[in-house]
């Protein structure tokens, strides 16, 4: 299988962009012959993605109230009024945030006969308690049977229920490879999900190899 490297940039959320996420996923379907890949890619990248434009929002709510996001206390204290405001944002409105936010979001897909490698990078910095609990529950959904199981022992309600993580290691799972490898990690200038599928036995994990680099 030959090397095959391309970069996505998303300037918008609109239906364009997801055309083109859909087709590059479909291509890489039929060329790794893994049923369900293009779809389980598809929904990824876009729970990842809207995941960037709602720490973006964040950003900004907490800013306009002149509330201090880096202070946990206050960060405890405001974020359910946060999630209101969220919940009830217009689909238009949470759409042209992600322009008018400055949110850039870069997909990076590195493919050769031994693995595909997915990098979802965005520009928003995660916050300290947003890092902790994205950690808490991928380590707690490794864990689990299903979604169901998941939402029974380990919903946290402090910015919903966090399904979406869970939902992202189950369909990694179910596509036959191990879920331990999606990592979601801290960069300068912000935050990279990578998605990391062996294609050959003999394969090493990114982080096996690279253990105080990478998350």
């Amino acid at each position: 299988m030959p090397e095959e490297k391309k970069t996505i940039r998303l300037q918008a959320l609109n239906e364009d962009a997801k055309a083109e996420l859909r087709q590059t996923f479909e291509d890489l379907e039929r060329k790794l012959k893994i049923d369900s890949l293009a779809l389980t890619l598809f929904y990824v990248v876009m729970e990842l993605v809207g995941n960037a434009v709602k720490a973006n929002l964040k950003r900004v709510f907490f800013r306009e109230r002149k509330y201090d996001l880096t202070d946990a206390e206050d960060y405890r204290l405001h974020i359910d009024e946060f999630k209101v405001y969220y919940n009830s944002v217009p689909e238009e409105e949470y759409t042209k945030a992600f322009q008018n936010l400055g949110l850039s979001v870069t997909i990076d897909i590195d493919l050769n006969h031994r693995r595909l490698l997915i990098f979802v990078e965005n520009n928003a910095n995660l916050h300290p308690e947003e890092e902790r609990r994205i950690r808490a529950k991928l380590a707690s959904t490794r864990e689990m049977k299903d979604i169901i199981d998941f939402s029974v022992q380990f919903a946290d309600e402090t910015e919903g229920k966090g399904l979406g993580l869970a939902m992202i290691v189950l369909l990694i799972r179910d596509l036959g490879f191990d879920p331990s490898f999606f990592r979601v990690y801290k960069k300068e200038g912000g935050t990279v999900a990578r998605l990391e599928f062996p294609l050959s036995a003999d394969y090493t994990p990114i982080r096996s190899r690279h253990p105080t680099t990478f998350s």
